[in-house]
């Protein structure tokens, strides 16, 4: 792994020497893609074909790997091309589907209401934490490292 990729795995957002140095163990972007690939904390599932489909919309040709990397691949890759804003929007509308795939569910089925509420609920969550980010990605673009003089 080269150094730039290895700078990008730790905060896609900013690439200052400075705070690299100062990361902890699990950084904030590996803690992203934690929430992303555990459904129990995100509420939904993404599959390696999902994480492909987000991909080509992308104007990625994704390999097939583990979905934790090829997640992480996606955002290095939107990063580098200028796209995070448009990858995160990605993911949002995926969520969406995913909501409403789950209100189906809950209409069909009343029954299952108690457990697909709690999905939504962790969903929404996600939804609003990557619109919080969407924020982050225009704070960042315009923050230009400090010269090292």
């Amino acid at each position: 792994m080269d150094m730039n990729e290895k700078d990008l795995m730790k905060n896609p957002f900013m690439t200052n020497m400075k705070f690299l140095q100062q990361a902890e163990e699990e950084t904030e972007f590996q803690r992203i893609l934690k929430i992303l690939t555990v459904p129990s904390k995100s509420g939904i599932y993404i599959s390696r074909y999902d994480l492909r489909k987000m991909g080509a919309l992308l104007g990625v040709n994704l390999p097939i790997r583990e979905r934790k990397e090829m997640l992480k691949d996606l955002f290095i890759y939107a990063k580098q091309m200028d796209k995070l804003k448009d990858f995160l929007d990605i993911i949002i509308n995926f969520i969406d589907y995913r909501i409403s795939q789950y209100n189906e569910i809950t209409d069909q089925f009343p029954k299952t209401q108690k457990l697909t509420s709690q999905w939504v609920k962790k969903a929404n969550a996600l939804k609003q934490f990557l619109e919080n980010m969407k924020k982050e990605v225009d704070i960042y673009k315009d923050v230009k490292p400090n010269p090292p003089f």
